[in-house]
């Protein structure tokens, strides 16, 4: 009988190893993280509009963007050149590597992100389909410097054959993200159990209350936690496909 191969939920512990391996570096990001975050709420009184929960999504994304856009995609570059010393992605030239890169692949990693919300907003399969298949996409551009077409069509070929113990990997981070806001909620109700819940907590009250740092100091964490499991999640997979 064929052994099954092994899962790869060991990449949820490898992520907290990745983090450990420059600790004063997670810990500034996680501080830029929370100082992005509160930027939301400030820009939210600069502008003057009226509280809603579109509108505190909408800051929060201009908020952490430069966080997403560039300095997690530095550190993963960073991570992934040290541990692995790809070709594709010396130790020694990871900087200038990165610099050349990074670009390109946030612009096709928001192009990804615009087609699996067309694809979950339409019909849902679509949208799930399309992020499974070629997630790996812009991550493969970024540390191993393929084509837009390369990356996409090895994210495809690797996700076909290796998808089952992948999806479990994500399963499990998604677990562990979602009970982290669900205790974050459910402290939130207890600190202010009279919020409106079509409007959520108001700007003013976000910058002040020390609560809302906490929370987004935590959340940066978290953030950075599932970046550095998702890069060890790809060296596995990476790994599956020399082998097969």
């Amino acid at each position: 009988m064929r052994t099954p191969p092994p899962s790869h939920l060991g990449a949820l512990r490898e992520g907290f190893s990745l983090l450990r391996r420059h600790p004063g570096l997670s810990l500034g990001l996680t501080l830029l993280a929370m100082f992005l975050a509160e930027l939301a709420p400030a820009l939210e009184l600069a502008a003057g509009v009226k509280p809603s929960l579109l509108v505190q999504a909408l800051f929060a994304f201009v908020g952490l963007l430069p966080l997403e856009m560039y300095f997690i995609p530095r550190m993963q570059a960073q991570l992934d050149g040290e541990t692995l010393n790809h070709p594709g992605n010396p130790s020694a030239t990871w900087q200038a590597v990165f610099d050349g890169r990074w670009l390109k692949a946030f612009l096709t990693r928001l192009g990804l992100s615009v087609a699996v919300g067309l694809g979950l907003l339409a019909f849902l399969i679509p949208g799930i389909l399309v992020l499974t298949l070629f997630g790996w996409g812009p991550m493969r551009m970024l540390l191993r410097g393929d084509s837009i077409l390369e990356s996409l069509r090895w994210s495809q070929a690797a996700m076909v054959r290796h998808w089952p113990r992948v999806v479990q990997a994500v399963l499990a981070m998604l677990l562990v993200a979602i009970t982290y806001q669900m205790a974050a909620g459910w402290a939130l109700d207890r600190l202010f159990p009279n919020l409106d819940p079509d409007l959520g907590p108001g700007a003013l009250l976000r910058l002040k209350h020390p609560a809302f740092w906490v929370f987004n100091l935590l959340g940066g964490a978290m953030n950075l936690w599932l970046s550095c499991a998702l890069l060890a999640l790809y060296h596995r997979l990476e790994t599956s496909v020399q082998k097969a």
